[in-house]
């Protein structure tokens, strides 16, 4: 899949437009080596813009939803009208601090 997204931005880059990237990091099963890993691969895209996001949006009735209920970080009665966003927990500091340096070493990207 890695090679596709690779050559698929090389040829967008060949055009005379100007690509942006979006990265959700803290979904379930992410650990510090995989973000990390995921926000090398962004970087080696080679795009004008990134936009990282910290959490994924938890939609009614998922497979999501009954993870995070199960995991005590939403309530199962939560109709989920408000946006929720899960977050691998104890994660969410250090992807906040992690995304925050990231996007202030490279132009262009933001969160």
């Amino acid at each position: 899949m890695r090679v596709l997204l690779i050559s698929a931005n090389t040829e967008t880059l060949n055009m005379p437009t100007m690509a942006m990237g979006f990265l959700m990091l803290g979904g379930p099963g992410e650990t510090r080596d995989t973000a990390l890993e995921s926000l090398s691969f962004a970087d080696r895209l080679g795009l004008e813009s990134m936009h990282l996001t910290v959490g994924v949006r938890i939609y009614p009735y998922t497979d999501l939803a009954r993870r995070a209920a199960a995991e005590g970080l939403i309530d199962p009665a939560d109709d989920l009208l408000r946006p929720r966003f899960y977050v691998v927990p104890g994660l969410a500091d250090w992807l906040h601090e992690t995304a925050a340096e990231w996007c202030t070493r490279r132009p262009g990207w933001f969160y």
